[in-house]
């Protein structure tokens, strides 16, 4: 790879250090991806000292009364924690992912299922952005024909004809909000190949489209928006779901090329901050800055490709 040579080791602890460094909600939108990233570079780097901070830092989530934001638990993350030390329990964090997802409400009938219904604003609206820890999550939880059913039927709603996904879709009016958010891509990209099969067609058109709108290696913040600035998250998170897909793989290292160039000095992925659904506007022009949803795709990334050059 162009901005690779060798061992990536110094690359991955400078990512992973970044991501460590981020001041976690425990559990927000895309923060599962970096914490199993830094689980899993602390494995294969040697870091033991990595896997006691993920552990202290999730402490306080693993028991409790059922919260809101049961449905973003990262489900492989405490599954990875649990092997790396057995003594940790997790059975009733994952009992409530589990009853937080499948049992997740339906304000309009017939409509998909939302996950905040406690938030008038939002009681109605589905994001692309679930499709990352539903699909995968439901997997792990041993509920693999209830991921399939439940991704395939957000991304009924989601995805349109060009392949591409809506960030978001009110069930009250079964609207899209009709933007295609870069980053929302590589969520229903994670959540479509964790999610079965059967959903892989859904996946080969969302990566076709996007294949449509690559600039070596990087996409926009709205992917069919040529004047759109560039969103390296985008970039990250296809290079973590495709560097071991032979189809495309080659799209996949294009991509990672792309994200490490992008990297500051100190391992820091600039991308943009947390986005609502909103109209096109509401993309445009985010702060940006180092934040859970770059580092941890972009740390899986990296790890993959050094599982390749060490095998």
């Amino acid at each position: 790879m162009q901005h690779m040579q060798g061992d990536c080791r110094d690359l991955v602890e400078a990512v992973a250090g970044r991501a460590l460094a981020y001041p976690y909600k425990t559990w927000g939108f895309g923060e599962g991806m970096a914490l199993l990233g830094v689980l899993r570079a602390a494995e294969q780097l040697g870091r033991p000292a990595w896997i006691d901070a993920v552990a202290e830092l999730l402490a306080p989530s693993l028991a409790g009364p059922p919260r809101p934001t049961d449905h973003l638990i990262a489900v492989d993350v405490l599954v990875e924690l649990k092997r790396l030390r057995p003594a940790i329990a997790t059975d009733e964090a994952l009992r409530r992912f589990q009853a937080a997802v499948l049992g997740a409400s339906r304000p309009v009938p017939d409509r998909p299922p939302v996950h905040r219904p406690d938030l008038p604003h939002l009681a109605t609206m589905i994001w692309v952005d679930c499709l990352h820890t539903d699909g995968p999550g439901l997997v792990a939880t041993g509920h693999p024909a209830a991921a399939t059913a439940l991704v395939d039927e957000a991304a009924a709603v989601l995805q349109d004809p060009s392949g591409l996904f809506s960030h978001g879709y009110d069930t009250a009016t079964a609207t899209p909000n009709g933007v295609h958010w870069g980053r929302g891509q590589g969520w229903a990209l994670h959540g479509l190949l964790a999610a079965g099969p059967r959903l892989r067609p859904r996946a080969e058109r969302l990566l076709t489209a996007l294949a449509a709108h690559e600039q070596d290696g990087s996409w926009r913040t709205i992917v069919d928006d040529p004047a759109a600035p560039v969103e390296h998250s985008v970039s990250a998170l296809i290079a973590a779901d495709t560097l071991r897909d032979p189809a495309w793989a080659a799209m996949g290292h294009r991509a990672l090329d792309a994200a490490v160039a992008a990297l500051d000095a100190d391992g820091g992925l600039p991308v943009s901050s947390a986005t609502p659904v909103g109209p096109p506007a509401t993309y445009l022009d985010r702060d940006t800055g180092t934040y859970p949803w770059g580092q941890g795709p972009l740390l899986l990334a990296l790890l993959s490709a050094r599982k390749e050059e060490t095998t």
